[in-house]
């Protein structure tokens, strides 16, 4: 499945493209599919730890909404078409009330975007001060 959707003929990913076949390998994974040789490929492709930290996480994600949804359908192609379209990875359909529906499909999980407060800018000493839940009020 894992082959058929996404091939194994590719020199270079970008972040997003990576991990999306994360995902899919996580997915493929639970479902008797493994590609040791495509997961590590993709995990070299990473610079840094934060990165390969990321990639990781995207694979679990992959087995975990796998694992969660596999019992829900008879057949591995049926989890398969449920979790992975042919451009990459989606989210599977949630029965929860207070899900987002303004994300796209096909958009990477939450769980794997880059966190916020790496984000923002801050100055030197704010990293070390105290946070100000645990400050006195003067």
């Amino acid at each position: 499945m894992y082959e058929e959707a996404f091939g194994f003929d590719w020199q270079r990913l970008s972040e997003e493209e990576a991990l999306k076949r994360m995902y899919a390998l996580g997915v493929a994974a639970m479902l008797d599919e493994r590609h040791p040789d495509e997961y590590t490929r993709i995990i070299r492709q990473a610079s840094t730890a934060y990165q390969r930290s990321v990639l990781e996480l995207s694979f679990k994600e992959g087995q975990q909404r796998a694992k969660t949804n596999r019992r829900e359908f008879d057949e591995h192609r049926a989890v398969w078409d449920a979790l992975v379209e042919r451009e990459g990875a989606t989210p599977p359909p949630s029965s929860r009330e207070d899900v987002d529906e303004r994300t796209p499909k096909g958009s990477v999980p939450e769980a794997v975007t880059r966190a916020e407060l790496l984000e923002r800018d801050v100055d030197e000493l704010e990293r070390v001060r105290l946070p100000k839940l645990l400050q006195r009020d003067s």
